[in-house]
């Protein structure tokens, strides 16, 4: 019989005995940061891969679009979280019933942002299927290929957890059908797909209902 830990170094070892991070909220001042986790995290996402075709700038125009679409849309709705080492973060939104995700919509987006990127009329075309009633988006969650294994499951249970104690279900989609599963083991409901065109990459959207949440925080 091998050992599975041959191989590796005493700091291999040291990383993965340490407790995994806590879940903070983050101060809007650190717009750099969850940016540059984020564009992390999407370098393999279809939709970055169709947009910033070019792979030798991917992460640098994925960090450049990030940060101007924090900048510009979430200033006043900052609702973001992440581990207390930075290396995971989870973009999320409340939205009411009537009322878009997106505040003066996506479409007032600034021309830079959208010569850089075309996900801007993806994004408003996406809007279309989103429900009517009170509920809360999980937009982007992203990881720094350094993160610990479960790092982001750890991170977006315990922000869902919040949102079970608030009542309120959670919309979202994606366009990588690999991160299928993990939505699944947190709760969510796979449903449709959606195809644009020919062009433009698929999406499945994801709805998680309200869970029962204990006295004790933990879901029943």
């Amino acid at each position: 019989m091998s050992d599975e830990t041959s191989g590796r170094s005493d700091a291999d070892r040291s990383a993965r005995s340490a407790p995994m991070p806590s879940v903070e909220r983050v101060d809007p001042g650190e717009i750099g940061t969850v940016a540059r986790v984020l564009a992390h995290g999407y370098t393999e996402d279809p939709i970055h891969h169709w947009a910033m075709p070019r792979a030798e700038t991917r992460l640098q125009d994925a960090t450049t679009f990030f940060t101007f679409y924090l900048r510009r849309m979430r200033t006043q709705s900052w609702d973001v979280f992440a581990t207390t080492d930075r290396s995971a973060v989870v973009v999320t939104s409340l939205v009411r019933k009537g009322r878009g995700a997106y505040p003066g919509e996506v479409r007032r987006l600034p021309p830079m942002l959208r010569s850089l990127s075309r996900v801007n009329d993806y994004f408003q075309w996406i809007e279309t299927f989103r429900p009517d009633i009170d509920h809360r988006h999980s937009e982007f969650l992203g990881a720094l290929p350094t993160a610990r294994r479960g790092t982001g499951f750890l991170l977006l249970s315990s922000v869902l957890k919040m949102f079970d104690r608030e009542g309120l279900p959670v919309w979202t989609w994606s366009s990588n059908p690999l991160n299928l599963p993990f939505y699944r083991r947190l709760g969510f409901e796979i449903r449709k797909e959606l195809r644009r065109d020919d062009q433009t990459p698929p999406v499945t959207i994801i709805w998680r209902p309200v869970m029962p949440v204990a006295d004790g925080g933990e879901r029943r």
